[in-house]
């Protein structure tokens, strides 16, 4: 209701430290585990068996192998298949990113190799990652295999040839020179291996299963797709439906006793114009002075959104500490709606802004007056309307859109200025009279605030806690309508227990282990069978390629620090949906800001990830932006032809 600004915005870990400094920590310096080696924790052996890579990893008991960090590194011209493995992966319950498969015991990778032309002893980066279950997690490695292939134009088999493994470190970005075989897996991800390094105990971060890049083959050429935005996906519709929501939430924030301090300068202003007072003079008088208002909160909304587009706000905002930062403001607010907190402008800086705008009538004339009027007032009720409209400035940094920042917090304003407008056309004839009920409002507005700051952290606490936590919001909920609200009303007795019922789905949901608070008895599938193998690129060059040789392509763009994008990891693609099997799936990643992911967001209007782009023939139709719901992913993967 009042919020719908604020809840636009949810729309929108703590650092690894060593295993001596942890062992500080809970004082454990002299009885600390003795962790392996990682060659002597792990036996890494590949060799090559006809146009198979055959990998065999001897792993020593208590470690593992994660399934999703085993990536290739091959030379240009070459391809490979899907991986396969001769025992089934143990899954295992990360506290903070869900479940991840591992092989707890020995196990062999085997891969089938294509080359577009004939290759002789050239050299495959086999990468992989394992931990040992006593905390400490092995940074990257990097095996090493040469390996010969006929291409596909030759008649001749596939030469075996027999290597011992080279394990070496991985490259730095800085060593790769445009001569280097292409590597679609690695190439965001050596600086951070690096750091990776240079830290001995980390928690274990999957990442999707990804295969290297196609070659040029297909019927398309790259000049022949289109990329062009669906008129019904772009990013410049959605926007006006949030505008209309703020005015909504405007003309909401009027009920509140926010207003209160604007009605002697609306009433003085029509007043003074008594000799000529009637009914459209003080509309006009009064819709000037509103007019007023909505312009100072449009050119603040403009101001904000120009700096969140200059400093990129729209990645800023993603990540994990601002989010929880910007969750305590919410609330702080939740504490000042509830009439816990008292947050104002000190009385000599409010009382000059007030006798200001009183006299800007007698200064300018009339409409101009009231209009100047209008604007020193919003700066008068700012402080008591500061939660609701936090929010919205939030949501237009992160859009970057100036005349969207202009138009979202003018019609915040304008709805906010409404009653004065028909109090200035009625001539104070009415006005709704002061009562319980406007606390009330003012209540349901903490709840709802309260329920901004649980959705921002939930971005970042995706365990069953965040349950607990929802569990007692609803309960609060409840008992409020019931025992505050409720108390001569039997109509709002029966709708607190809507909430009760739900707080025990909730508590229901944290026995099994659920970690969806709007379906708290489901319990997301692990998909260990797809058709096809999902392919990482970095840039756009990359991501033609693969557009001109698949028919279908979901092009999935991600980054490492977006949380939504881990959320969409597991809510879409950890149990994917049967129509997803007809689509190759392209993970999209712009981790690293440079002119790459400059280019990808230009292309496709985008300030960030997450979004969605499907494909068909070379062709683009639709684009799902922001955090996607599994039931419209699946609809929308459904309606393209």
């Amino acid at each position: 209701m009042m919020l719908g600004a604020c809840l636009a915005t949810a729309m929108v870990g703590a650092t690894p430290a060593s295993a001596n400094s942890l062992a500080s920590l809970f004082g454990q310096g002299s009885t600390q585990p003795k962790f392996l080696p990682v060659h002597e924790a792990f036996a890494v052996t590949p060799s090559q068996m006809g146009d198979e890579l055959v990998v065999q990893f001897t792993v020593t008991p208590k470690h593992y192998v994660y399934q999703e960090r085993l990536s290739l590194k091959l030379p240009e011209g070459v391809t490979a298949e899907e991986w396969q493995f001769d025992k089934t992966p143990s899954i295992i319950d990360d506290p903070t990113f869900g479940v991840v498969p591992v092989f707890e015991e020995n196990v062999t990778a085997r891969v089938r190799l294509t080359a577009a032309n004939d290759i002789h002893q050239q050299e495959i980066g086999i990468r992989w990652q394992g931990c040992a279950k006593a905390g400490l997690c092995y940074p990257p490695e990097t095996t090493t295999l040469k390996v010969s292939l006929a291409g596909i134009a030759g008649d001749e088999p596939s030469l075996p040839v027999p290597v011992t493994a080279q394990p070496e470190v991985a490259p730095t970005a800085a060593s790769v020179t445009e001569n280097e075989p292409v590597d679609t897996q690695s190439k965001s991800a050596d600086s951070a291996d690096n750091e990776e390094s240079a830290q001995t105990l980390q928690q274990p971060v999957p990442t999707a299963s990804a295969q290297p890049l196609e070659s040029d083959k297909g019927r398309q050429t790259v000049h022949q797709l289109d990329h062009t935005l669906p008129d019904s996906q772009t990013p410049d519709s959605s926007p006006l439906i949030m505008i209309l929501l703020l005015f909504v939430a405007g003309l909401l924030l009027a009920f509140t006793p926010c207003i209160y301090p604007m009605v002697p300068i609306v009433a003085n202003i029509v007043a003074k114009q008594h000799a000529k007072a009637n009914a459209k003079r003080g509309f006009m008088l009064s819709a000037a002075y509103g007019i007023g208002v909505a312009s100072a909160y449009g050119l603040l909304g403009a101001l904000i959104a120009w700096f969140g587009q200059a400093l990129g706000i729209a990645a800023w905002l993603q990540r994990a500490e601002v989010l929880m930062v910007a969750a305590a403001l919410f609330v702080l607010f939740a504490l000042m709606m509830f009439g816990w907190v008292n947050v104002r402008l000190p009385s000599a800086i409010s009382d000059k802004l007030a006798a200001g705008a009183q006299a800007a009538d007698g200064r300018l004339g009339t409409l101009g007056g009231s209009y100047v009027a209008g604007l020193l007032s919003a700066l008068v009720v700012s402080p008591c309307v500061s939660a609701p409209m936090a929010g919205a400035l939030m949501m237009v940094a992160a859009s970057g859109q100036v005349w969207f920042g202009f138009l979202a917090l003018f019609m915040l304003g304008l709805g906010l200025s409404v009653p004065l407008m028909l109090l200035g056309a009625l001539q104070g004839k009415w006005m709704p009279k002061t009562g319980a009920w406007m606390q009330h409002v003012r209540t349901l507005g903490g709840f709802l605030l309260l329920a901004v700051a649980l959705l921002l952290i939930e971005r970042v606490l995706l365990t069953s806690a965040m349950l607990g936590l929802w569990a007692a919001w609803f309960l609060a909920l409840a008992f409020w309508l019931f025992i505050s609200v409720g108390r001569h009303s039997r109509v709002v007795k029966c709708i607190a227990i809507l909430p009760m019922l739900w707080a025990m789905l909730l508590v229901y949901g944290i026995s099994i282990g659920s970690n969806d608070a709007w379906r708290p008895w489901y319990i997301p599938k692990i998909s260990q069978a797809q058709s096809l193998p999902d392919i990482r690129v970095y840039t756009l060059d990359e991501l033609d390629r693969v557009l001109s040789t698949h028919d279908r392509v979901l092009v999935d763009v991600t980054a490492d620090w977006c949380i939504e994008c881990r959320i969409m990891e597991r809510t879409l693609f950890g149990d994917r949906p049967d129509e997803l099997h007809a689509y190759q799936v392209v993970k999209l990643d712009i981790t690293e800001t440079n002119e790459h992911s400059r280019a990808i967001l230009a292309r496709y209007e985008l300030f960030g990830p997450p979004a969605l782009l499907i494909y068909h023939q070379g062709k683009l139709k639709q684009v799902l932006l922001g955090e996607t719901k599994p039931d419209v992913f699946k609809a929308a993967l459904s309606d393209t032809p």
